[in-house]
């Protein structure tokens, strides 16, 4: 849903002014995914109000159905054809395969059971954190988000160091829930954080401080600050490159060294 808005504000905004012979504009983006509402785990209002924002920046939303068949013309959606030469297929992540090697039981996903102080069952000296374990808490499995790992991490590092150092173990582990963020497209966020429910220029306000709060020098805070403003304001980004993919051969120099010899001659 991101990529989708993030190419729709990219081709109708950002790339309009860099084209002479053709309209970026009029490339059709189509997001499809077999889920019956976008950003499924969020509550219903924000999942609606990401979808009208989405078709208000031209995104053909197909819901319900899978891709079927993906080929060199397009892809093919409940025996529809849909013609495109450029397909992005967005998936979800694969855990390591730490329980195969520990030989312990994983769920469906390969994901590591842990007990609730986060090691393995039958090996109190073994922590599994991040994507890689599996805990439920209020009779549902912890999100794979960077926050469940980054918590989970701190906690093992604590429970380690109080068995080394004698002193009472901290308690179970429990995720700290502190919302959950979308961006569709410039300028508009979903965001949930407990009952709180918010969407549009506010909440994306909100998102833009949190992750300026979350970079790690001051200086790239500026950077990023400055950066945003002047893409929020010019709707231009801040560079243009043009990349020579030519291929290279190990043996033969590469093209600045040819080109370099080609006008000074063999002794540049």
């Amino acid at each position: 849903m991101e990529m989708a808005s993030a190419i729709a504000v990219l081709v109708r905004k950002t790339l309009r002014s860099e084209f002479r012979r053709i309209d970026p504009g009029s490339a059709r983006v189509v997001l499809v995914d077999m889920a019956q509402r976008v950003l499924g785990t969020f509550p219903q209002e924000l999942s609606l109000a990401a979808r009208r924002r989405l078709e208000s920046l031209g995104v053909e939303v197909l819901l319900g159905n899978g891709v079927d068949h993906v080929d060199e013309n397009g892809v093919v959606i409940a025996g529809k054809r849909i013609t495109s030469k450029t397909v992005i297929w967005t998936a979800g992540v694969a855990p390591s395969p730490a329980g195969r090697w520990l030989n312990v039981e994983t769920d469906r996903a390969g994901r590591v059971k842990v007990r609730p102080d986060l090691t393995v069952p039958g090996h109190s000296e073994i922590f599994v954190v991040g994507d890689t374990a599996t805990l439920d808490q209020d009779a549902k499995p912890l999100p794979g988000v960077a926050q469940v790992a980054i918590q989970g991490g701190r906690f093992a590092g604590k429970l380690i160091d109080a068995r080394v150092m004698g002193r009472p173990l901290p308690r179970s582990f429990r995720y700290f829930d502190k919302g959950n963020m979308a961006v569709v497209g410039q300028g508009f966020v979903v965001l949930q954080t407990g009952k709180l429910y918010l969407s549009g220029f506010f909440a994306w306000l909100m998102w833009a401080v949190v992750h300026l709060m979350f970079l790690a020098l001051f200086s790239m805070r500026v950077s990023v600050f400055l950066q945003w403003v002047w893409t929020y304001l010019t709707g231009r980004r801040g560079s243009r490159l043009i990349v020579n993919h030519a291929a290279f051969n190990l043996g033969e120099p590469n093209t600045l060294e040819r080109s370099t010899k080609e006008l000074f001659g063999e002794s540049a």
